[in-house]
C-alpha cells in the first residue's frame, strides 16, 4: 500500500521542468498528460502551442461523430426508379444510385444490392443509371498531397464511394498452359490489360504479394509486372486506377452484365425525383464499428467522410450551406473544450494546415473518457502490441495502452489513454513533435511515453519507499 501512495504522489507532482524528453529537443515536442481520476495535470510541455496533430486529428472526428451522430448511426445506399417495371423484367427508364458517400461501401455490398433488384423483378435496365450526387456541394480538399494521387489513402470521399476506387489483380496458375493470368474485381472486359507478370520456380513465401506483382494504370491501359512465385497464386494486389464515377460506373454495369442483366453504357448526373420507388437498399455497419477502422488503421478516406457527414447532418438538405468545420467546433465547444488553438481542413490529418494543441486533444480525451460514448470511444483505439498501427509497437505495455498514432513528413503523434493498473491511475496522454527530424525520434517519443506512465521515483521517495 504505501508503494502505491508513494508512486500516486509522484505522478501528481512532476513538474513541467522536470520532464526528461530524452533526445527531444525542447522546441520539437508538446506534451499533456491528465490523470482522469483526479482531473489533474501530471505533465505538461508546450502544451498551448499549435500543432500540427497529423492523424492523431483522426480523435477530434470520432468524439464529434459519437456526440453528434450515435454510435448506432448508419449510412443508407438507394437504388430508386421511376420508371416502369414490364413482366418481362425492363426497366423502362433510368436507375438511380443515391450516394450517401457510405465509406465502407464495397464490391460485395453493390452485389448484395443488385441481387436485391433481381429479386424486385428487375433483369434488364433500358435507361441510364444516374447517380444522384446531392449530398455534399464538394468533397474537400487535402491541399498539397497531388504527388500522392495515386495512393489509395489519398482517395477523396464521394457520393458514390465504392471500394477505396482500388482495382484488385489476383495471379491463377492456368494448369492448360502452365501460365499466370491475372483476374480483376471488378471485372474490367472493355480495358485493355497487359499481362506481363510471370510465375518464377522459387519456392518462397509470400505474406507480402505486392512484393512481386504489381499494376500500372497507364493511357487507358492496365499493365501488369512481376516474377511471382507459386505461393502468391490467389492472394490479391490492388491498383488505385480511374476517376471515381468512371470507377463506379464500370463496376456497377460490369457487375451487372455479368449476372446476365443488360445496361446502357452511359451515365447520367441528376437528382432523384421525389416520386422515385425504392427498388434496393443496403445500410452500413454501425459508425462506432466504423470509426475503430478509422482509427486502428488511420483511414484517412473514412475520416474525411465522417467530416463532410457532421457537416450534411447540422444542415439537412442543403448542400451550399454545409460547413463541416464549423459543425466539428460546435460539437467540441458544446461538450466544453476550448477550440482556440483548432484549425480544420478535412478532420483526417492528411493536411497541412490543421492544428491542434496538446492540452485541446488532452481536454477531450477527458471528456470522452467521462461521456455516454467512453467505451465506443477507446474501442476504436489501436491496443498497444496487438493491433493497427500500435501492432508492433509498446508491446511491454500491452491492453491498458490505447494511443492513436500520427505521422506526416516532420510530424509524429501519440494520443489516446494509459486505462492504468499497477497503482496508477488512467491518464489522458498527448504527444506531439512538430520537427524536421521526427523520422528519427521515432523510438525516443516512444521511450517519452513510456516515462510519463511509469516515471523514475525521486531517490528519497525510492529510498522511503524501499523502508516501507
Amino acid at each position: 500500500m504505501g508503494k502505491t501512495i508513494v508512486l500516486l504522489t509522484v505522478l501528481a507532482s512532476i513538474p513541467a521542468a522536470a520532464l526528461d524528453l530524452g533526445g527531444i529537443r525542447d522546441d520539437e515536442v508538446a506534451v499533456y498528460v491528465q490523470d482522469l481520476q483526479t482531473g489533474r495535470v501530471v505533465a505538461e510541455h508546450r502544451a498551448d502551442l499549435p500543432v500540427n496533430p497529423a492523424s492523431t486529428m483522426k480523435l477530434v472526428t470520432a468524439f464529434a461523430a459519437l456526440r453528434a451522430l450515435g454510435g448506432d448511426f448508419r449510412w443508407l445506399t438507394e437504388f430508386k426508379s421511376t420508371a416502369r417495371l414490364r413482366p418481362d423484367g425492363l426497366l423502362e427508364g433510368d436507375l438511380y444510385w443515391v450516394g450517401s458517400g457510405d465509406p465502407v461501401f464495397d464490391q460485395h455490398d453493390l452485389l448484395e444490392m443488385q441481387a436485391q433488384l433481381r429479386d424486385n423483378g428487375v433483369k434488364h435496365i433500358g435507361g441510364k443509371l444516374t447517380f444522384d450526387r446531392g449530398i455534399w456541394h464538394h468533397t474537400g480538399t487535402a491541399a498539397d498531397f497531388a504527388d500522392d494521387a495515386d495512393q489509395a489513402f489519398a482517395t477523396a470521399p464521394d457520393p458514390q464511394m465504392l471500394a477505396y476506387k482500388v482495382v484488385w489483380l489476383t495471379p491463377e496458375y492456368d494448369a492448360a498452359t502452365g501460365k499466370l493470368n491475372v483476374k480483376t474485381s471488378p471485372p474490367l472486359p472493355d480495358i485493355p490489360l497487359r499481362n506481363l507478370a510471370v510465375f518464377g520456380r522459387s519456392s518462397v513465401p509470400c505474406p507480402k504479394p505486392q512484393k512481386f506483382i504489381w499494376g500500372k494504370y497507364r493511357d487507358g491501359i492496365l499493365t501488369v509486372h512481376g516474377k511471382v512465385p507459386p505461393s502468391c497464386a490467389g492472394k490479391a494486389v490492388y491498383v488505385n486506377m480511374l476517376e471515381m464515377r468512371d470507377f463506379s460506373r464500370l463496376s456497377f454495369i460490369n457487375q451487372w452484365r455479368g449476372g446476365g442483366g443488360t445496361i446502357s453504357d452511359g451515365l447520367a448526373i441528376g437528382g432523384t425525383p421525389p416520386q422515385a420507388r425504392t427498388l434496393a437498399r443496403i445500410y452500413s455497419k454501425p459508425l462506432r464499428d466504423i470509426l475503430a477502422d478509422m482509427n486502428k488503421h488511420s483511414n484517412n478516406l473514412i475520416a474525411r467522410t465522417v467530416f463532410l457527414t457532421l457537416g450534411e447532418r447540422a444542415s439537412p438538405g442543403n448542400a451550399g450551406r454545409q460547413n463541416p468545420a464549423a459543425a466539428v467546433q460546435s460539437q467540441l465547444q458544446a461538450a466544453g473544450i476550448n477550440t482556440a488553438p483548432l484549425v480544420l481542413e478535412n478532420g483526417s490529418g492528411l493536411s497541412r494546415r490543421e492544428r491542434v494543441s496538446a492540452r485541446m486533444l488532452g481536454n477531450m480525451l477527458q471528456k470522452a473518457y467521462h461521456s455516454r460514448f467512453r467505451a465506443a470511444f477507446i474501442n476504436t483505439l489501436p491496443i498497444a502490441g496487438t493491433d493497427g498501427t500500435l501492432k508492433n509497437r509498446f508491446k511491454a505495455i500491452g491492453a491498458p495502452l490505447r494511443l492513436k498514432t500520427g505521422t506526416l513528413k516532420n510530424v509524429r503523434a501519440l494520443a489516446g489513454y494509459y486505462l492504468g493498473g499497477n497503482g496508477r491511475p488512467p491518464m489522458a496522454i498527448v504527444v506531439i513533435i512538430n520537427s524536421g527530424r521526427s523520422d528519427k525520434l521515432l523510438g525516443e517519443m516512444d521511450r517519452l511515453v513510456e516515462r510519463l506512465i511509469n516515471p523514475p521515483l525521486p531517490a528519497d521517495k525510492l529510498s522511503d519507499n524501499i523502508k516501507r
